[in-house]
């Protein structure tokens, strides 16, 4: 009697850790970091704030690094409506369709950027919410003799690693359905084997002697064949685009949104010779939220290939919603605000939310400086982008086991000849991008490199730093300067004096003095869309990669930020201002 209490009690505790993990594991899924991402970036992509993230991983709060995973709860999961998922090995979208009720198609349009491709363990993906609600069928008593705690198991199976319900079913001599109807949890959507669970092996059902009769087993379609072909590309030899910015008014935003337009239109030209045919339709955009939807409900805009614009943040929202609902590439070329990105899949972010920005500019410098000395150098000054870059290579250096230097601008010679190595290359970041921080950094490194030669030096500089070079050209040069930037004008490129001539020569006005260029982003934008989208027509996302253009200020490497959300331009490099006078770009490789 005292061995069968054990037993029952023993099969108790097992149920109980089941259900605990089943219980842990609908409320929350994996994600893997991908390089560029943080912490605000991965919850804007869930929904939920940085605090919940946190909440769940401690440990981020001091940095997160590609590749490793962090644990995101699940929101409004009893309230029917979608969930997220994380694909397990072996995992494939017949199964899901089965555990979660729905039909692979409404999988499938939810995340427009699934593909058979990348269809792979360990990524994120939405589900929908179940076609119907399906209620477990109830437990019949069995008829056959009582095993485990009088629970109808011939024994309590403790599930392996890799270990499959197939597998599972074969080891034990029993069906699939068999197993589930012993376990009642599994029918239900959200339902996962787990490692370490423990599930009831029923006894096997008795076989009534019939005429054996071969049937074929019944072949699972593949993601494949779930998914669909992709879509052929084929040349589009019409492109309809719009450009909504705020032309008028005089001012001088207006005069760069008026320089831009010309850029665009010099791409339209270039294309056009190629003998694809473009329709432009061009609107002011006015100020407000409420101007962009005048030019929404107002002008026949509902059957364009894609939409450049607009300028003004509180217009994103208005516009995206209505690209979104129409199918419609919307380009936003300036803001780097818009939240639209995460949720809209047809959305380009030109210039990417700087959290991305400040990320893929860190890990660029430490690819390229990890093991060097690096010194932050502190100012009084105010500059939360500077700050944040310097705290990310903080961060990314502590886990590595590593330490940054630090230094204040007006310290001692003494104290900095105390934090700089003979062995190593120096490299200096300052916390600040302003040329104020600039022109007392310059006069103090060269005093101090005369006096201690054993030293080598390198500066980590902003994109900012591109307009001092009237002022500072040869100081970069001399210390060896790195600038991170999306995007870069080279003044010894023959092709921008090429872009200017023919600006002149068509608009008959010289381009504006300006950072950046205003007509250059213009044309480069312009063309990338439509070469890509005349090249391959309703395929240019799937072959967006392939479209390579020579630009002359803004090169595009688009990518998602998750399978149900728009675009951003990963493009990051440092343009390196070298001794020996040369400029070279060094890109970061995803």
């Amino acid at each position: 009697m005292e061995h069968l209490k054990k037993i029952i009690y023993t099969a108790m505790v097992m149920f109980s850790l089941q259900f605990t993990g089943l219980a842990q594991e609908a409320n929350t899924f994996v994600h893997t970091i991908k390089q560029g991402e943080t912490v605000y970036s991965i919850a804007r992509t869930y929904k939920i704030s940085p605090d919940e993230i946190i909440r769940l991983n401690p440990s981020a709060a001091d940095g997160i690094k590609a590749g490793a995973t962090l644990t995101i709860p699940q929101q409004d999961v009893q309230k029917g409506k979608e969930r997220f998922h994380t694909i397990q090995p072996g995992e494939t979208l017949y199964r899901l369709t089965q555990n979660y009720h729905v039909s692979a198609e409404k999988i499938c349009n939810i995340n427009p950027g699934l593909t058979a491709e990348n269809f792979k363990a360990g990524m994120v993906i939405r589900i929908p919410p179940a076609d119907k609600t399906v209620t477990p069928p109830p437990v019949q008593e069995p008829e056959q003799p009582q095993g485990v705690a009088n629970s109808g198991c011939q024994e309590m199976h403790k599930v392996k690693r890799k270990e499959t319900l197939y597998s599972i079913s074969k080891k034990y001599h029993l069906s699939e359905d068999e197993i589930r109807k012993a376990n009642p949890e599994m029918l239900q959507p959200d339902y996962k084997l787990k490692r370490g669970t423990y599930i009831c092996i029923p006894y096997p059902q008795p076989r009534k002697q019939e005429t054996t009769i071969t049937i074929k087993e019944e072949k699972l379609p593949t993601n494949e064949e779930l998914m669909g072909q992709k879509t052929t590309p084929a040349p589009q030899k019409l492109v309809r685009m719009g450009v909504i910015l705020p032309f008028k008014g005089g001012t001088a935003e207006n005069n760069k949104m008026v320089e831009f337009y010309r850029g665009v239109l010099m791409a339209v030209e270039r294309i056009k010779q190629n003998g694809t045919s473009v329709d432009v339709f061009a609107y002011d955009s006015g100020q407000s939220a409420g101007d962009i939807q005048n030019v929404i409900n107002n002008h026949p805009i509902s059957n364009l290939d894609f939409i450049i614009g607009p300028l003004h943040p509180e217009q994103i929202t208005p516009l995206s919603k209505f690209c979104q609902q129409h199918h419609i590439k919307l380009v936003v070329p300036f803001s780097s605000l818009g939240e639209c990105v995460y949720q809209n899949p047809y959305y380009y972010a030109v210039n990417p939310p700087k959290s991305f920005q400040l990320s893929a500019a860190s890990q660029l410098t430490m690819r390229l400086f990890g093991n060097e000395n690096i010194v932050v150098l502190n100012s009084n000054e105010n500059d939360q982008d500077a700050e944040d870059f310097t705290e990310m290579i903080r961060k990314s250096l502590q886990q590595n086991n590593k330490k940054a230097q630090t230094l204040q601008i007006n310290d001692s010679d003494t104290k900095w000849a105390e934090v700089m190595n003979a062995y190593k290359k120096n490299v200096i970041i300052p916390n600040s991008a302003s040329i104020k921080l600039l022109n007392q950094l310059f006069p103090k490194l060269k005093a101090f490199s005369q006096q201690h030669p054993e030293y080598t030096f390198k500066l980590i500089g902003y994109p900012e730093w591109q307009t001092y070079t009237s002022n500072h050209l040869e100081n970069f040069y001399r210390f060896d300067t790195y600038v991170y930037t999306p995007f870069f004008r080279n003044p010894l490129n023959g092709n921008t004096e090429e872009f200017e001539n023919n600006y002149q020569k068509s608009f008959h006005e010289p381009t504006l003095i300006s950072w950046p260029h205003f007509g250059m982003l213009g044309y480069d934008t312009a063309f990338y869309f439509l070469k890509g989208i005349s090249s391959y027509g309703p395929a240019f996302e799937q072959y967006q990669s392939q479209t390579a253009i020579t630009p002359y200020q803004n090169n595009f490497k688009f990518g998602r930020i998750s399978n149900w959300s728009g675009f951003i331009n990963r493009e990051m490099e440092f343009i390196h201002y070298t001794p020996s006078h040369n400029i070279e770009l060094i890109r970061l490789k995803q």
